[in-house]
């Protein structure tokens, strides 16, 4: 692992010292393209990889930062009570109507674009709850389609000139991940081919989070698959892929890598080492603009994604 650190996400031998003191580490790496973000944070923590696999699936309460407004867990299968809480906070009526191929304030499909417009009488005093409500039926729709065709079920972005295809995006970004895919290859595939070739000791499941990026709330949706893998220390290792099914700003696509790698403290205790890395095609990176946006965003997500880690390691350590 810690080869791994230093030669894939340059990591220094200070940096790692840190971690192996306890302290959380985050850092930007370089991917030569704007709009292409990569980041890698780690974090040593003193308990059982399978008190974090238990804490991990709480999904709803594992995830709480400072800009996750609210996480809720889809049952199996989804369904729109799931969704009771979802509430798109900068929904407006002439932002909807307005949406255009090419133009839309939201990152939505064309035909949910015309589905919204043409589906909801507009003129009803109603009209903000009844499209809430239509938002959420075309939302568990979209997951079953996935569940049962994969990705060539996601979306086709409009909000801009440039269609963009969330599926192409993920697998670039999950193609990228070259030494993932040497670690863990069948959990790579089953992520870009499923719901065929699901390997062994796996489970997934789907959550949808609200959070605060940026001047708009983010609302999106995600698969979360999980495999055990064997180890020959026998402690079991696990690897996790988390993929971004949609979200209705600012990310086109985004995936997370998480490794669970066990060791053991030098009085004999479980601890385990907890790696995140994230990988994301962000709108806004390009041009003057864009190149301070991203500047600011370097200087501050490794930050953040350091002080999720510690929280992790908090919960867990103090459990």
């Amino acid at each position: 692992m810690r080869d791994g650190l230093e030669s894939e996400f340059h990591f220094s031998a200070d940096d790692i010292a840190k971690i192996e003191a306890g302290q959380a580490m985050a850092r930007i790496v370089p991917t030569g393209r704007p709009d292409d973000v990569r980041m890698v944070g780690v974090v040593l923590i003193k308990s059982s990889a399978n008190e974090f696999l238990k804490a991990f699936r709480d999904i709803e309460h594992f995830e709480i930062t400072k800009e996750v407004v609210r996480t809720k867990r889809f049952s199996s299968p989804p369904n729109v009570a799931d969704l009771a809480d979802f509430q798109m906070t900068d929904l407006k009526k002439s932002d909807l109507l307005s949406c255009r191929p090419g133009h839309c304030s939201y990152k939505l499909p064309a035909e949910e674009m015309k589905a919204i417009q043409t589906g909801i009488d507009w003129n009803a005093p109603d009209a903000q709850a009844k499209a809430e409500a239509l938002i959420r039926q075309r939302i568990i729709a979209y997951l079953d389609n996935y569940r049962q065709n994969g990705d060539s079920a996601l979306a086709v972005y409009y909000d801009t000139e440039s269609p963009y295809s969330v599926a192409e995006g993920l697998h670039s970004l999950i193609g990228s991940e070259t030494r993932i895919d040497k670690v863990v290859p069948q959990l790579v595939r089953f992520a870009t081919e499923y719901p065929a070739n699901r390997p062994p000791n796996t489970e997934d499941f789907f959550y949808w989070q609200e959070a605060a990026f940026g001047l708009k709330h983010v609302l999106r949706t995600e698969h979360v698959i999980i495999q055990q893998l064997s180890a020959a220390a026998g402690d079991p290792h696990y690897a996790i892929i988390s993929k971004m099914l949609f979200a209705t700003h600012y990310f086109r696509a985004a995936v997370e890598f998480q490794y669970v790698y066990p060791v053991r403290t030098a009085s004999g205790e479980p601890a385990f080492y907890l790696l995140s890395a994230q990988r994301s095609y962000i709108d806004g990176m390009t041009g003057a603009r864009g190149a301070i946006i991203r500047k600011i965003a370097e200087g501050r997500s490794p930050a953040r994604l350091a002080e999720n880690l510690q929280l992790a390691k908090q919960r867990l350590e103090n459990h």
